[in-house]
């Protein structure tokens, strides 16, 4: 006996729709190719064609969603991400998927991404500071607060801190928050995103000259961030070869301090285009920092050829001109930077140094000066006037002139103190300078400066009990 099945319309009818999806599935994104630039259309194109070729490959998708993204065409990236992870669920299409969606700011589904990242890799730190940041922008601080709990101790540490401190900032937890942040700027001093935030907080507990100060030196770090070895970022990165992201690697590696890795970088990006008179001028100063004056040089003279940003290329040649003991020199690069911009604070101070150094107190004295007032914030020169000040013997002055540094969340704090201690007894205030020098021995002591703490504490033996 047979049993009553659906006509054959309807059996063709479903086969035709099965068919149709099945088809559906393997379509990628449409890209108009003819409409990007040669340079990209050029990249792109071969990871197109292995894609179309074989559109059910999870790996020729995601690769193609490697190279869109590297070309920063996010919106496409994220579709070929999604439909990799549909062929094969693999970390890498979870991961760069949420990167992509945190880049759109579609924060809930850059946070459900990076979190089944994290639960396929779960010890990735770059993943699991991508999922901390992703919950904090969703607004689950608790949840952020908890990752970067986790991540305090080890390669991811200072971003860690710096993500809790805005947790607890946000949760009006300022106090701690601020603790979280200084411990971020101690692990990683040129953290300019870290140093912003305690400006804030610091605001907010109304420590106004400290948040100065540290708002200061974010404006001074700009975007230093501290890097964490991130392989699969790494690989989207190296997809795309032309000048602008050799120059933006190299900017970050010198950020970092990693000289040769950036040289390397910069070098390529001028192979791809010799025009870019910034990447000259940073280059004029990695080479400096190796002694490699005939380079330095090289690049100096093509960025005043190219004839912009002439007074930083005009400083950092003068730095390195100074580094030879051609001094004379070097004065004459830093005057032609302030013929460029007069407003130019680290040439004034490098003027400031060299009269220093040839013992010329009083002009050295009036170049820190101008240098402090064209930068306010920025404590090491008003640390510098008052150093001047002593070496003068105007030690009411140099009192003055340090005494609003001695809360000055800063590095070098030890040394403030130490300096208003030593303006403080010369002007006769034996108590209050041997208050301020046993607070700088101790501050010396607790930050690991030893021979700063092993100076002050000669000076105080020496003072009347």
């Amino acid at each position: 006996m047979r049993l009553p099945g659906p006509p054959l319309g309807a059996i063709l009818m479903a086969l035709t729709l099965c068919c149709g999806q099945a088809l559906h599935a393997q379509q990628l994104p449409d890209l108009a190719l003819d409409s990007f630039p040669a340079v990209s259309r050029q990249a792109i194109a071969p990871a197109l064609a292995e894609a179309r070729t074989h559109p059910t490959d999870g790996s020729r998708v995601g690769r193609l969603g490697m190279v869109l993204q590297a070309w920063e065409q996010f919106d496409t990236a994220a579709a070929l991400y999604a439909r990799a992870r549909a062929l094969d669920p693999r970390f890498e299409w979870f991961y760069l998927g949420g990167i992509v969606a945190a880049r759109l700011a579609h924060h809930d589904e850059a946070a459900r991404l990076l979190a089944e990242a994290v639960r396929l890799a779960p010890t990735s730190i770059p993943a699991r500071l991508a999922l901390a940041d992703g919950l904090f922008e969703k607004g689950d601080v608790d949840g952020a607060a908890r990752v970067y709990s986790e991540l305090t101790d080890g390669p991811g540490a200072p971003h860690a801190h710096y993500g809790l401190g805005r947790s607890l900032a946000r949760n009006g937890e300022n106090e701690r928050a601020v603790r979280e942040l200084e411990t971020a700027v101690r692990l990683f001093p040129e953290f300019g995103a870290a140093w912003y935030s305690q400006g804030m907080v610091l605001r907010a507990l109304g420590r106004l000259d400290e948040a100065r100060t540290a708002l200061a030196r974010a404006q001074q770090l700009g975007a230093a961030w501290p890097a964490v070895d991130d392989p699969v970022l790494a690989g989207v990165r190296a997809l795309r070869d032309d000048a602008v992201p050799h120059a933006q690697r190299g900017l970050a590696l010198q950020n970092q301090g990693n000289t040769a890795g950036a040289i390397a970088e910069y070098e390529a990006a001028l192979s791809s285009n010799p025009q870019l008179a910034a990447v000259h001028v940073n280059l004029i100063a990695l080479y400096g920092r190796l002694r490699d004056w005939p380079r330095a040089e090289e690049h100096y003279r093509e960025a005043l050829r190219l004839g912009s940003v002439l007074s930083e290329a005009h400083f950092n040649y003068g730095i390195c001109l100074g580094a030879q003991g051609k001094t004379t020199d070097a004065a004459d690069a830093f005057r032609k930077a302030l013929e460029v911009n007069s407003q130019y604070a680290a040439a004034w101070n490098g003027l400031a140094q060299l009269a220093e150094a040839d013992g010329r107190v009083e002009e050295a004295e009036t170049s820190y000066r101008k240098a402090a007032e064209l930068a306010p914030d920025d404590p090491v020169l008003r640390f510098n006037v008052g150093r001047m000040l002593i070496a003068e013997r105007r030690y009411e002055e140099a009192v003055a002139a340090l005494e609003p540094l001695k809360t000055a969340q800063h590095e070098q704090r030890a040394r403030f103190l130490f300096g208003l201690a030593t303006a403080s007894v010369l002007a006769g205030r034996v108590e209050d300078g041997k208050r301020y020098a046993i607070e700088a021995r101790d501050l010396a002591r607790a930050s690991g400066q030893a021979a700063l703490a092993a100076a002050i504490d000669g000076d105080i033996a020496k003072l009347p009990r």
